[in-house]
Protein backbone atom coordinates (compact mmCIF):
# COMPACT_ATOMS: atom_id res chain seq x y z
CA UNK A 1 0.00 0.00 0.00
CA UNK A 2 1.40 3.63 -0.60
CA UNK A 3 1.53 6.04 2.10
CA UNK A 4 -1.97 8.43 2.73
CA UNK A 5 -3.98 6.16 0.90
CA UNK A 6 -5.57 8.12 -2.06
CA UNK A 7 -9.26 8.33 -1.29
CA UNK A 8 -12.48 8.05 -4.00
CA UNK A 9 -13.45 11.65 -4.93
CA UNK A 10 -16.42 10.57 -5.52
CA UNK A 11 -19.06 12.36 -3.90
CA UNK A 12 -23.24 11.18 -3.61
CA UNK A 13 -25.85 12.18 -1.65
CA UNK A 14 -28.38 9.78 -0.31
CA UNK A 15 -31.70 10.66 1.10
CA UNK A 16 -32.88 7.95 3.56
CA UNK A 17 -36.82 7.20 3.78
CA UNK A 18 -36.89 3.86 5.85
CA UNK A 19 -33.52 2.17 4.44
CA UNK A 20 -31.90 1.81 1.82
CA UNK A 21 -32.19 -0.89 -0.94
CA UNK A 22 -28.91 -2.69 -1.79
CA UNK A 23 -27.01 -6.00 -3.12
CA UNK A 24 -24.74 -8.34 -2.19
CA UNK A 25 -21.57 -8.16 -4.46
CA UNK A 26 -18.25 -9.81 -4.51
CA UNK A 27 -16.40 -6.97 -3.98
CA UNK A 28 -18.90 -5.59 -0.69
CA UNK A 29 -22.40 -4.08 -1.23
CA UNK A 30 -24.00 -2.13 -3.99
CA UNK A 31 -26.48 0.67 -3.64
CA UNK A 32 -30.12 0.71 -5.54
CA UNK A 33 -28.55 3.62 -7.96
CA UNK A 34 -33.20 4.56 -7.45
CA UNK A 35 -32.12 5.10 -3.81
CA UNK A 36 -29.52 7.79 -4.38
CA UNK A 37 -29.23 11.35 -5.82
CA UNK A 38 -25.59 12.70 -6.74
CA UNK A 39 -25.56 16.71 -6.84
CA UNK A 40 -23.03 18.80 -6.03
CA UNK A 41 -22.82 19.50 -2.60
CA UNK A 42 -20.02 20.71 0.29
CA UNK A 43 -21.55 19.45 2.83
CA UNK A 44 -19.21 16.97 4.89
CA UNK A 45 -21.98 15.89 7.32
CA UNK A 46 -24.35 15.22 3.95
CA UNK A 47 -22.13 13.87 1.66
CA UNK A 48 -19.46 10.36 1.74
CA UNK A 49 -17.05 8.90 -0.58
CA UNK A 50 -15.80 5.46 -0.33
CA UNK A 51 -11.78 4.48 0.25
CA UNK A 52 -9.88 1.80 -1.44
CA UNK A 53 -11.92 1.75 -4.46
CA UNK A 54 -10.42 2.92 -7.51
CA UNK A 55 -12.73 2.67 -10.67
CA UNK A 56 -14.35 4.68 -13.26
CA UNK A 57 -17.17 6.93 -12.52
CA UNK A 58 -20.86 4.56 -11.58
CA UNK A 59 -24.28 5.32 -10.81
CA UNK A 60 -24.24 3.17 -8.40
CA UNK A 61 -22.80 3.55 -4.88
CA UNK A 62 -20.08 0.40 -3.61
CA UNK A 63 -19.47 -0.19 -0.19
CA UNK A 64 -16.18 -2.67 -0.44
CA UNK A 65 -16.20 -5.14 2.57
CA UNK A 66 -12.82 -3.75 3.94
CA UNK A 67 -14.52 -0.61 4.43
CA UNK A 68 -16.58 -1.71 6.93
CA UNK A 69 -16.48 -1.67 10.53
CA UNK A 70 -19.50 -3.10 11.67
CA UNK A 71 -23.27 -4.78 10.24
CA UNK A 72 -25.69 -5.84 12.56
CA UNK A 73 -29.78 -6.69 12.05
CA UNK A 74 -32.13 -3.78 12.81
CA UNK A 75 -34.26 -4.19 15.72
CA UNK A 76 -37.32 -2.29 16.42
CA UNK A 77 -38.76 -0.92 19.57
CA UNK A 78 -40.44 -4.12 20.62
CA UNK A 79 -37.23 -6.05 20.48
CA UNK A 80 -37.93 -7.88 16.90
CA UNK A 81 -35.39 -8.16 13.99
CA UNK A 82 -36.79 -6.08 10.95
CA UNK A 83 -37.37 -8.21 7.85
CA UNK A 84 -34.29 -7.77 5.11
CA UNK A 85 -33.02 -4.20 6.97
CA UNK A 86 -29.24 -4.25 8.32
CA UNK A 87 -27.50 -1.51 10.00
CA UNK A 88 -23.86 -0.99 8.30
CA UNK A 89 -21.51 1.41 9.64
CA UNK A 90 -18.26 2.15 7.66
CA UNK A 91 -15.69 4.60 7.03
CA UNK A 92 -15.79 7.57 4.75
CA UNK A 93 -13.48 10.63 3.98
CA UNK A 94 -13.34 13.28 6.32
CA UNK A 95 -11.07 15.81 4.35
CA UNK A 96 -8.26 14.30 2.39
CA UNK A 97 -6.31 12.47 4.66
CA UNK A 98 -8.78 11.14 7.63
CA UNK A 99 -11.58 8.89 7.97
CA UNK A 100 -14.97 8.99 10.29
CA UNK A 101 -17.75 6.04 10.32
CA UNK A 102 -20.91 6.63 9.23
CA UNK A 103 -23.87 4.55 9.68
CA UNK A 104 -27.02 3.75 7.27
CA UNK A 105 -29.62 1.30 7.39
CA UNK A 106 -29.93 -0.82 4.32
CA UNK A 107 -32.06 -3.38 2.59
CA UNK A 108 -30.38 -6.29 1.02
CA UNK A 109 -32.31 -7.62 -1.83
CA UNK A 110 -30.77 -10.59 -2.99
CA UNK A 111 -29.46 -12.75 0.41
CA UNK A 112 -32.25 -15.36 0.77
CA UNK A 113 -30.78 -17.54 -1.84
CA UNK A 114 -27.50 -17.73 0.19
CA UNK A 115 -28.51 -17.12 4.43
CA UNK A 116 -31.21 -18.25 6.23
CA UNK A 117 -31.36 -14.87 7.98
CA UNK A 118 -30.07 -11.92 8.74
CA UNK A 119 -27.72 -12.74 11.34
CA UNK A 120 -26.16 -15.58 9.29
CA UNK A 121 -25.71 -12.57 6.40
CA UNK A 122 -24.23 -10.13 9.06
CA UNK A 123 -21.73 -12.57 10.49
CA UNK A 124 -20.74 -13.22 6.75
CA UNK A 125 -20.14 -9.78 5.85
CA UNK A 126 -18.13 -9.28 8.93
CA UNK A 127 -15.81 -12.25 7.78
CA UNK A 128 -15.47 -10.94 4.37
CA UNK A 129 -14.64 -7.30 6.12
CA UNK A 130 -12.14 -8.43 8.36
CA UNK A 131 -10.17 -11.44 6.69
CA UNK A 132 -6.74 -10.33 8.54
CA UNK A 133 -8.04 -9.35 11.64
CA UNK A 134 -10.18 -9.95 14.90
CA UNK A 135 -13.57 -8.71 14.83
CA UNK A 136 -14.41 -7.16 17.97
CA UNK A 137 -10.64 -7.02 19.14
CA UNK A 138 -9.67 -6.54 22.86
CA UNK A 139 -7.28 -3.49 22.86
CA UNK A 140 -6.04 -2.00 25.32
CA UNK A 141 -4.91 1.82 24.59
CA UNK A 142 -2.08 3.26 26.31
CA UNK A 143 -2.05 7.08 26.43
CA UNK A 144 0.77 8.94 26.80
CA UNK A 145 -0.79 12.50 27.76
CA UNK A 146 2.48 14.82 27.33
CA UNK A 147 2.52 12.93 23.64
CA UNK A 148 2.03 15.49 20.29
CA UNK A 149 2.33 18.37 22.59
CA UNK A 150 0.12 17.30 25.10
CA UNK A 151 -2.66 16.37 22.31
CA UNK A 152 -2.93 12.75 23.05
CA UNK A 153 -5.53 12.62 24.91
CA UNK A 154 -7.59 15.11 22.94
CA UNK A 155 -6.60 13.37 19.45
CA UNK A 156 -7.63 9.67 21.44
CA UNK A 157 -11.54 10.99 22.14
CA UNK A 158 -11.86 13.12 18.55
CA UNK A 159 -10.22 10.70 16.39
CA UNK A 160 -9.39 7.07 17.60
CA UNK A 161 -12.39 6.50 19.80
CA UNK A 162 -15.56 6.39 17.27
CA UNK A 163 -14.01 4.23 15.08
CA UNK A 164 -12.71 1.55 17.93
CA UNK A 165 -16.16 1.86 18.98
CA UNK A 166 -18.35 1.57 15.71
CA UNK A 167 -16.22 -1.37 15.22
CA UNK A 168 -17.23 -2.90 18.73
CA UNK A 169 -13.48 -2.94 19.92
CA UNK A 170 -13.08 -4.19 23.63
CA UNK A 171 -11.47 -0.77 24.81
CA UNK A 172 -9.58 -0.73 27.94
CA UNK A 173 -7.43 2.87 28.99
CA UNK A 174 -4.57 3.28 30.67
CA UNK A 175 -2.47 6.73 30.73
CA UNK A 176 0.96 6.57 31.36
CA UNK A 177 1.67 9.02 34.65
CA UNK A 178 5.73 8.92 34.93
CA UNK A 179 9.30 8.35 32.68
CA UNK A 180 9.03 4.62 31.55
CA UNK A 181 5.59 3.97 33.04
CA UNK A 182 5.18 1.57 29.88
CA UNK A 183 8.05 -1.10 30.63
CA UNK A 184 6.27 -1.32 33.77
CA UNK A 185 2.77 -1.99 31.80
CA UNK A 186 4.02 -4.43 29.69
CA UNK A 187 5.94 -6.10 32.51
CA UNK A 188 2.83 -6.55 34.70
CA UNK A 189 0.38 -6.87 32.15
CA UNK A 190 -2.53 -9.83 32.37
CA UNK A 191 -2.35 -10.77 28.69
CA UNK A 192 -4.95 -12.87 28.76
CA UNK A 193 -7.32 -10.04 28.40
CA UNK A 194 -5.78 -8.45 24.83
CA UNK A 195 -5.31 -8.94 21.64
CA UNK A 196 -3.83 -5.93 20.52
CA UNK A 197 -1.74 -2.80 22.38
CA UNK A 198 -2.73 0.24 20.77
CA UNK A 199 -0.15 2.84 22.15
CA UNK A 200 -1.27 6.57 21.15
CA UNK A 201 2.05 8.23 21.75
CA UNK A 202 5.14 8.88 19.54
CA UNK A 203 7.52 6.35 19.83
CA UNK A 204 8.29 5.92 22.89
CA UNK A 205 5.97 4.39 24.33
CA UNK A 206 6.17 1.12 21.70
CA UNK A 207 9.83 1.05 22.62
CA UNK A 208 8.73 0.66 26.47
CA UNK A 209 6.10 -2.14 25.90
CA UNK A 210 8.31 -3.95 23.82
CA UNK A 211 11.47 -3.82 26.77
CA UNK A 212 8.41 -4.57 29.72
CA UNK A 213 7.55 -8.03 28.08
CA UNK A 214 11.10 -8.60 27.73
CA UNK A 215 11.64 -8.05 31.27
CA UNK A 216 9.33 -10.89 32.50
CA UNK A 217 9.67 -13.83 33.44
CA UNK A 218 9.78 -15.95 30.10
CA UNK A 219 11.62 -12.67 28.19
CA UNK A 220 8.51 -12.12 26.64
CA UNK A 221 7.74 -15.26 25.05
CA UNK A 222 4.03 -15.91 26.04
CA UNK A 223 3.01 -11.89 25.49
CA UNK A 224 5.12 -11.70 22.40
CA UNK A 225 2.83 -15.11 21.00
CA UNK A 226 -0.52 -13.21 22.45
CA UNK A 227 -0.28 -9.41 21.73
CA UNK A 228 -0.15 -7.22 18.44
CA UNK A 229 1.73 -4.37 19.57
CA UNK A 230 1.29 -1.01 17.34
CA UNK A 231 0.96 2.99 17.39
CA UNK A 232 -1.46 5.02 17.04
CA UNK A 233 -0.15 8.39 15.79
CA UNK A 234 -0.34 10.77 18.87
CA UNK A 235 3.23 12.03 19.32
CA UNK A 236 6.05 14.08 17.50
CA UNK A 237 7.85 11.05 16.44
CA UNK A 238 5.19 8.48 14.84
CA UNK A 239 7.15 5.80 12.36
CA UNK A 240 5.40 2.82 13.45
CA UNK A 241 2.21 4.16 12.18
CA UNK A 242 3.99 5.64 9.28
CA UNK A 243 5.97 2.28 8.40
CA UNK A 244 2.84 0.33 9.04
CA UNK A 245 0.15 1.75 8.51
CA UNK A 246 0.78 4.21 5.64
CA UNK A 247 -0.45 7.08 7.56
CA UNK A 248 0.45 9.57 9.98
CA UNK A 249 -3.35 10.45 10.99
CA UNK A 250 -4.78 9.26 14.02
CA UNK A 251 -8.34 8.24 12.25
CA UNK A 252 -6.62 6.58 9.14
CA UNK A 253 -3.90 4.48 11.48
CA UNK A 254 -7.28 3.60 13.53
CA UNK A 255 -9.01 2.55 10.71
CA UNK A 256 -5.74 0.16 8.92
CA UNK A 257 -5.12 -1.13 12.78
CA UNK A 258 -8.47 -2.69 12.45
CA UNK A 259 -8.32 -4.43 8.92
CA UNK A 260 -4.36 -5.36 9.13
CA UNK A 261 -2.83 -8.33 9.24
CA UNK A 262 -0.85 -10.09 12.14
CA UNK A 263 2.63 -10.27 11.27
CA UNK A 264 5.69 -11.47 12.51
CA UNK A 265 8.50 -8.51 12.60
CA UNK A 266 12.14 -8.27 13.54
CA UNK A 267 13.59 -7.04 16.61
CA UNK A 268 17.33 -5.83 17.27
CA UNK A 269 18.92 -6.63 20.59
CA UNK A 270 21.44 -3.73 22.11
CA UNK A 271 23.73 -4.99 24.02
CA UNK A 272 25.84 -2.47 26.12
CA UNK A 273 28.68 -2.94 29.22
CA UNK A 274 30.55 -6.34 30.29
CA UNK A 275 29.69 -8.84 33.67
CA UNK A 276 27.52 -7.36 36.37
CA UNK A 277 27.07 -4.18 34.13
CA UNK A 278 25.69 -6.27 30.92
CA UNK A 279 22.55 -4.57 29.91
CA UNK A 280 20.37 -6.10 26.79
CA UNK A 281 17.78 -3.68 25.77
CA UNK A 282 15.46 -4.64 22.51
CA UNK A 283 15.14 -1.81 19.50
CA UNK A 284 12.42 -1.57 16.87
CA UNK A 285 13.60 1.05 15.01
CA UNK A 286 16.66 2.60 14.96
CA UNK A 287 19.85 2.96 16.60
CA UNK A 288 21.60 6.01 15.53
CA UNK A 289 25.34 7.52 16.38
CA UNK A 290 26.68 10.68 14.64
CA UNK A 291 25.43 14.03 13.59
CA UNK A 292 21.52 12.90 13.53
CA UNK A 293 22.14 11.15 17.46
CA UNK A 294 23.06 14.60 18.38
CA UNK A 295 20.83 16.33 16.52
CA UNK A 296 17.93 14.47 17.51
CA UNK A 297 19.05 13.77 21.77
CA UNK A 298 21.53 16.95 21.86
CA UNK A 299 18.53 19.02 21.09
CA UNK A 300 15.48 18.37 23.16
CA UNK A 301 15.87 21.84 24.90
CA UNK A 302 14.57 23.12 22.00
CA UNK A 303 11.61 20.89 21.54
CA UNK A 304 9.29 24.07 22.01
CA UNK A 305 10.95 25.01 18.07
CA UNK A 306 8.77 21.73 16.74
CA UNK A 307 10.03 19.51 14.04
CA UNK A 308 12.70 22.11 12.77
CA UNK A 309 14.89 21.96 16.25
CA UNK A 310 16.00 18.59 14.46
CA UNK A 311 16.74 20.17 10.66
CA UNK A 312 18.55 22.84 12.16
CA UNK A 313 20.71 20.61 14.14
CA UNK A 314 21.55 18.13 11.30
CA UNK A 315 22.64 21.84 9.16
CA UNK A 316 24.79 22.73 12.33
CA UNK A 317 26.44 19.72 11.82
CA UNK A 318 26.85 18.95 8.33
CA UNK A 319 28.08 22.53 8.28
CA UNK A 320 31.00 22.13 11.31
CA UNK A 321 32.06 19.40 9.15
CA UNK A 322 31.80 17.06 12.69
CA UNK A 323 33.26 13.89 12.86
CA UNK A 324 32.80 10.85 15.17
CA UNK A 325 35.26 8.18 14.67
CA UNK A 326 34.95 4.88 15.85
CA UNK A 327 35.85 1.69 15.83
CA UNK A 328 32.85 -0.71 13.71
CA UNK A 329 32.51 -4.22 12.87
CA UNK A 330 30.13 -5.19 10.60
CA UNK A 331 28.69 -9.24 9.70
CA UNK A 332 27.12 -7.91 6.23
CA UNK A 333 24.48 -9.94 4.78
CA UNK A 334 25.08 -7.96 1.26
CA UNK A 335 28.05 -6.19 -0.25
CA UNK A 336 26.83 -4.26 -2.88
CA UNK A 337 23.86 -1.90 -3.46
CA UNK A 338 23.27 -4.92 -6.63
CA UNK A 339 22.80 -7.46 -3.65
CA UNK A 340 20.70 -5.79 -1.31
CA UNK A 341 18.28 -4.93 -4.55
CA UNK A 342 18.26 -8.82 -5.05
CA UNK A 343 17.80 -9.27 -1.68
CA UNK A 344 14.78 -6.71 -1.17
CA UNK A 345 13.15 -7.89 -4.76
CA UNK A 346 13.50 -11.97 -3.68
CA UNK A 347 11.74 -11.37 -0.37
CA UNK A 348 9.06 -9.48 -2.16
CA UNK A 349 8.31 -11.85 -4.77
CA UNK A 350 8.02 -14.53 -1.97
CA UNK A 351 5.75 -12.74 -0.09
CA UNK A 352 3.61 -11.58 -3.26
CA UNK A 353 3.50 -15.43 -3.86
CA UNK A 354 1.96 -16.36 -0.84
CA UNK A 355 -0.50 -13.50 -0.48
CA UNK A 356 -1.30 -14.08 -3.82
CA UNK A 357 -2.35 -18.24 -2.70
CA UNK A 358 -4.16 -16.53 0.22
CA UNK A 359 -5.97 -14.27 -1.76
CA UNK A 360 -7.27 -17.37 -3.94
CA UNK A 361 -7.97 -19.43 -0.82
CA UNK A 362 -4.88 -21.79 -1.90
CA UNK A 363 -3.41 -21.73 1.34
CA UNK A 364 -5.07 -21.03 4.98
CA UNK A 365 -3.84 -17.71 6.83
CA UNK A 366 -3.40 -20.25 10.16
CA UNK A 367 -1.70 -19.22 13.32
CA UNK A 368 1.58 -17.54 13.19
CA UNK A 369 4.78 -19.39 14.47
CA UNK A 370 5.13 -19.32 17.80
CA UNK A 371 8.40 -17.72 19.21
CA UNK A 372 10.05 -20.01 22.17
CA UNK A 373 12.67 -18.59 24.50
CA UNK A 374 15.66 -19.92 22.74
CA UNK A 375 14.68 -17.28 19.85
CA UNK A 376 15.63 -14.41 22.09
CA UNK A 377 18.62 -15.31 23.37
CA UNK A 378 21.59 -13.30 22.11
CA UNK A 379 24.22 -14.99 20.33
CA UNK A 380 27.36 -12.88 19.86
CA UNK A 381 30.32 -12.88 21.56
CA UNK A 382 30.47 -10.80 24.68
CA UNK A 383 31.66 -7.06 24.27
CA UNK A 384 34.88 -7.67 26.41
CA UNK A 385 35.85 -10.47 23.74
CA UNK A 386 36.95 -10.41 20.46
CA UNK A 387 34.18 -10.04 17.59
CA UNK A 388 33.96 -13.02 15.03
CA UNK A 389 36.15 -13.18 12.38
CA UNK A 390 34.17 -13.48 9.99
CA UNK A 391 32.57 -9.82 10.49
CA UNK A 392 34.24 -7.32 8.98
CA UNK A 393 36.61 -4.29 10.57
CA UNK A 394 35.46 -1.03 8.31
CA UNK A 395 38.33 0.91 7.12
CA UNK A 396 39.92 3.21 9.41
CA UNK A 397 39.79 5.54 6.61
CA UNK A 398 35.89 5.61 6.74
CA UNK A 399 35.51 4.71 10.62
CA UNK A 400 37.70 7.80 11.79
CA UNK A 401 35.25 10.29 9.32
CA UNK A 402 31.91 8.88 9.97
CA UNK A 403 29.39 11.59 10.52
CA UNK A 404 26.12 9.25 9.93
CA UNK A 405 26.04 5.99 11.02
CA UNK A 406 21.96 5.15 11.48
CA UNK A 407 20.65 1.35 11.40
CA UNK A 408 16.83 0.43 11.17
CA UNK A 409 14.32 -1.77 10.62
CA UNK A 410 11.15 0.20 9.60
CA UNK A 411 11.50 2.59 6.19
CA UNK A 412 9.96 5.72 7.65
CA UNK A 413 11.66 7.40 10.65
CA UNK A 414 9.52 10.31 9.90
CA UNK A 415 6.76 11.88 7.83
CA UNK A 416 7.93 11.95 4.68
CA UNK A 417 11.42 10.29 5.79
CA UNK A 418 12.28 7.11 3.89
CA UNK A 419 15.68 6.54 5.83
CA UNK A 420 15.71 2.87 5.37
CA UNK A 421 13.26 2.03 2.21
CA UNK A 422 14.87 -1.19 1.82
CA UNK A 423 13.53 -2.27 4.98
CA UNK A 424 11.42 -5.70 5.29
CA UNK A 425 9.62 -6.87 8.22
CA UNK A 426 11.24 -9.94 8.45
CA UNK A 427 13.70 -10.85 6.51
CA UNK A 428 16.78 -11.22 9.46
CA UNK A 429 18.58 -8.29 8.67
CA UNK A 430 19.13 -4.78 9.54
CA UNK A 431 19.69 -1.91 6.58
CA UNK A 432 22.73 0.19 7.87
CA UNK A 433 23.63 3.52 6.34
CA UNK A 434 26.60 5.18 6.78
CA UNK A 435 28.52 8.62 5.16
CA UNK A 436 31.47 10.33 6.27
CA UNK A 437 32.89 13.61 5.97
CA UNK A 438 34.90 13.10 2.93
CA UNK A 439 31.83 13.86 0.98
CA UNK A 440 31.43 17.36 0.05
CA UNK A 441 28.90 19.46 1.72
CA UNK A 442 26.87 20.31 -0.97
CA UNK A 443 26.65 16.06 -1.56
CA UNK A 444 25.52 15.68 1.96
CA UNK A 445 23.22 18.01 1.67
CA UNK A 446 21.69 16.39 -2.06
CA UNK A 447 21.77 13.37 0.35
CA UNK A 448 19.76 14.81 2.88
CA UNK A 449 17.45 16.27 0.35
CA UNK A 450 16.58 13.04 -1.16
CA UNK A 451 15.35 11.38 2.14
CA UNK A 452 11.95 12.28 1.70
CA UNK A 453 11.84 10.08 -1.82
CA UNK A 454 14.46 7.41 -0.30
CA UNK A 455 16.55 8.17 -3.04
CA UNK A 456 19.83 8.61 -1.07
CA UNK A 457 20.67 5.13 -0.70
CA UNK A 458 21.38 5.09 -4.26
CA UNK A 459 23.96 7.75 -4.30
CA UNK A 460 27.25 6.46 -4.43
CA UNK A 461 28.77 8.19 -1.50
CA UNK A 462 25.96 6.35 0.68
CA UNK A 463 27.02 3.14 2.10
CA UNK A 464 23.81 0.79 2.69
CA UNK A 465 23.91 -2.69 3.28
CA UNK A 466 21.87 -5.42 4.72
CA UNK A 467 23.81 -6.21 7.82
CA UNK A 468 22.86 -9.06 10.87
CA UNK A 469 25.27 -7.76 13.57
CA UNK A 470 27.55 -4.92 13.92
CA UNK A 471 29.75 -3.77 17.26
CA UNK A 472 30.30 -0.09 17.91
CA UNK A 473 32.77 1.58 19.65
CA UNK A 474 33.06 5.34 20.16
CA UNK A 475 36.27 7.02 19.90
CA UNK A 476 35.50 10.38 21.13
CA UNK A 477 36.66 11.80 24.56
CA UNK A 478 34.15 11.26 27.49
CA UNK A 479 34.15 14.89 28.43
CA UNK A 480 32.72 16.15 24.73
CA UNK A 481 29.06 15.97 24.99
CA UNK A 482 27.61 13.78 22.01
CA UNK A 483 24.72 10.78 21.98
CA UNK A 484 23.99 7.60 20.97
CA UNK A 485 19.87 7.37 19.71
CA UNK A 486 18.29 3.66 19.99
CA UNK A 487 14.57 3.95 18.69
CA UNK A 488 14.81 7.60 19.24
CA UNK A 489 15.72 7.50 23.47
CA UNK A 490 19.12 8.42 24.94
CA UNK A 491 21.17 5.46 25.60
CA UNK A 492 25.06 5.50 27.33
CA UNK A 493 27.80 6.83 24.93
CA UNK A 494 29.93 3.39 25.37
CA UNK A 495 30.07 0.72 23.18
CA UNK A 496 27.41 -1.50 21.57
CA UNK A 497 26.65 -4.64 19.85
CA UNK A 498 23.33 -5.17 18.35
CA UNK A 499 21.78 -8.28 16.13
CA UNK A 500 18.57 -9.39 14.89
CA UNK A 501 16.23 -11.41 16.54
CA UNK A 502 14.12 -12.81 14.25
CA UNK A 503 10.46 -13.04 14.22
CA UNK A 504 9.93 -11.91 17.82
CA UNK A 505 7.54 -9.15 17.77
CA UNK A 506 3.75 -9.37 16.44
CA UNK A 507 2.75 -5.84 14.77
CA UNK A 508 -0.05 -5.16 12.21
CA UNK A 509 0.69 -4.59 8.44
CA UNK A 510 -0.97 -3.84 5.96
CA UNK A 511 -1.53 -7.00 3.51
CA UNK A 512 1.86 -8.67 5.63
CA UNK A 513 3.85 -5.82 4.49
CA UNK A 514 5.41 -2.94 5.32
CA UNK A 515 4.00 0.49 3.44
CA UNK A 516 5.28 1.23 -0.30
CA UNK A 517 9.09 2.92 -0.79
CA UNK A 518 10.88 3.66 -3.79
CA UNK A 519 12.62 0.16 -3.42
CA UNK A 520 8.84 -1.26 -3.79
CA UNK A 521 7.07 0.66 -6.32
Amino acid sequence: MTLHNNLSTERLIYHQQDSIRATLQDFGIQIDSQELLAIEDDSVDSTYSFCSWKSAPDNRSRIPYRNILWVQPVIDETGQVQEDDLEITYVKPKGKLSLEPVTLRISIQNYRALYNNLQELSNSILAKSYKNHIVKPSVLVIINPHGGQGKALKIYNTEIKPILKAARAKITIQETSYHKHGIDIGRELDISKYDVIACCSGDGIPHEIINGFYERPDKGVSAFNKIAITQLPCGSGNALSLSTHGSNDASMATFHMLKAKRTKLDLMAVTQGVGPNEKIKLSFLTQCYGVIADADIGTEHLRWMGAIRFDVGVLHGILARRKFPCELYVDFLTNSKQELSAHFDTYHQNSNSTAARIEHHSQDDGELPLLNEERLQVKGPKLNHPPPESWTKISQNISDNVNILYVGKMPYISNDVQFFPAALPNDGSMDMILTDTKTSVMETASILMSLDKGLHVHNEKVHHAKISSYRLIPKIPRNEQHYISVDGESFPFEPLQVEVLPGVLTGLLQGGNFVDTCFSR
